[in-house]
């Protein structure tokens, strides 16, 4: 589905954590990983979102040895995931304007009804 193409899968799973992202292009995964106990991603691009996932406080600094937001900051899940939703959305161009959300059509394709078995 990928190939000359690019596809983003995210699920922010907001009460059953860990969520997940996968990126693929010209049918190649070039980014995974899960978000919830930790950052650890793979593939061939695996830190391509590292820095906007820093300067939003989604994950620590790389040579950080604090948690996930650091010791200082509680911040609730809710708020967690807004964040990363917003920096997927900034980083690959995503919108869904208010509008066509409260009113409007989206489209959408289902591809498959459960996660794949590696994740």
């Amino acid at each position: 589905m990928s190939r000359d193409a690019e596809v983003l899968i995210f699920d922010p799973r907001p009460d059953d954590l860990p969520s997940f992202d996968a990126y693929l292009a010209d049918g190649e995964e070039q980014l995974h990983f899960a978000l919830g106990f930790g950052y650890d991603p793979a593939d061939t691009q695996p830190d391509v979102l590292r820095p906007a996932l820093e300067a939003a406080a989604v994950i620590p600094p790389e040579d950080s040895i604090d948690d996930m937001l650091g010791a200082d900051e509680e911040v609730p899940k809710s708020e967690q995931h807004r964040r990363v939703l917003k920096v997927v959305g900034e980083y690959f161009g995503l919108s869904l304007p208010h509008q066509t959300i409260v009113s409007g059509r989206l489209p959408a394709a289902v591809t498959r009804r459960h996660p794949p078995a590696s994740w």
